[in-house]
């Protein structure tokens, strides 16, 4: 089951396609790399390029765990899709896991 609650969503004008709740960088595409920049996650699927999205900027939201992450660990992107603990020294870091998900399950993420 997959859910979301907002505080703040923005549009995105879809430069590729992606899924509802892919996570969306600022170039308004499917984040295919560790450690982007994130805009949001996407609420509903861009089926074509130049589609009007909506993207939760500020709030929570279940993505894919990539590896082992525990409760209270700050996330970033995974080349894989979904979101995976940060490293040493990440350059964005964009979350914060409200549960705890072991490699492939969802985890509820707070963005702020």
């Amino acid at each position: 089951m997959q859910y979301f609650q907002d505080v703040l969503s923005l549009t995105a004008t879809a430069t590729g396609l992606f899924d509802a709740y892919d996570l969306v960088g600022f170039d308004d595409a499917k984040i295919t790399t560790d450690d982007a920049a994130v805009k949001g996650v996407a609420k509903n699927p861009a089926t074509e390029i130049g589609l009007d999205v909506a993207v939760l900027t500020i709030g929570t939201a279940r993505v894919k765990a990539v590896g082992v992450i525990a409760k209270g660990a700050k996330l970033m992107t995974a080349a894989a899709g979904g979101v995976k603990v940060v490293g040493v020294t990440p350059a964005n870091p964009f979350a914060t896991a409200l549960t705890a998900a072991a490699d492939g399950e969802f985890v509820t993420i707070l963005i702020r």
